[in-house]
């Protein structure tokens, strides 16, 4: 991605100071989101939630999304530019954080590790190691039209898929989720982190170093069904715990509170 002088874009990112006793006690959470979004999808539910607890919580939007620079060049970004992004913000922490990436933030936090570290990391629904093939063609004979709409329609048509889609895809359930709001909110995302993403070698999990690892996913998800999520896990070491009635918008739907307490119990007992 090509900015004036190799000037590093500007990026949003929303913070969310702690409080109560244990306050300055925990490393920073570094939250990544995933695609389609911005760091507005931590701040519906997870931003407050954490801070309440003590923890310090950075969001930001990655380069071409939400608020922060590059919209016009989003689709010659590619997954290590986002990772740039995020090597920016983490080295402006007082200590290394704990990374919390969703989806293609997840698949961004393993290519973060490959090369730079973390306290612990967290990783919701994260496209696996492998890449996102597996979970297309398994999207392709289970849902063909929604596969159609949702890979072909971005890849082809250059422009993110219908809100409608979007919400058969990322929410395990229905209305009372308040999609109507968070619909208009979804963008487009890189062809070239796409397809990036799609390749099976792009990530080396044999280099990630032995930081603390949670795998979740959840049981209802459409984009990364549980078996992926599982196998996710199984290439970085470790075994993925599946939340029953959630999709793939952990952050954004009814149950959301089912991933923060599980988060934030497995962070308790790793000593933060």
């Amino acid at each position: 991605m090509n900015f004036a002088g190799n000037r590093q874009p500007k990026l949003e990112v929303l913070h969310r100071a702690p409080k109560g006793g244990v306050a300055g006690t925990r490393p920073p959470l570094l939250f990544i989101h995933g695609g389609f979004v911005a760091a507005w999808c931590w701040a519906e539910n997870f931003l407050d939630w954490f801070a309440a607890r003590g923890w310090d919580c950075h969001a930001p939007s990655l380069r071409g999304h939400g608020a922060s620079e590059g919209a016009a060049e989003l689709h010659e970004s590619g997954i290590d530019d986002y990772v740039s992004d995020i090597v920016r913000i983490a080295d402006g922490l007082d200590r290394p954080p704990v990374l919390v990436g969703h989806s293609m933030g997840g698949f961004i936090a393993q290519r973060y590790l490959e090369r730079h570290k973390a306290m612990a990391a967290v990783l919701m629904a994260p496209v696996p190691a492998t890449g996102l093939c597996g979970a297309g063609l398994a999207m392709a004979v289970t849902n063909p039209g929604l596969f159609v709409d949702v890979g072909l329609a971005h890849e082809l048509g250059r422009h993110a898929p219908a809100p409608a889609v979007l919400f058969e895809a990322v929410f395990g359930r229905q209305a009372d989720d308040g999609f109507d709001g968070y619909g208009k909110r979804f963008t487009d995302e890189s062809h070239r982190a796409w397809f990036e993403m799609c390749q099976p070698a792009f990530i080396d999990t044999g280099r990630i170093a032995d930081v603390p690892l949670l795998v979740v996913g959840g049981a209802e998800d459409r984009i990364v069904p549980s078996a992926f999520t599982r196998s996710a896990a199984r290439l970085l070491g470790t075994t993925a715990e599946i939340l029953p009635g959630l999709g793939h918008a952990l952050m954004l739907e009814s149950g959301w509170r089912d991933a923060v307490e599980r988060i934030d119990g497995w962070l308790t007992v790793q000593g933060f």
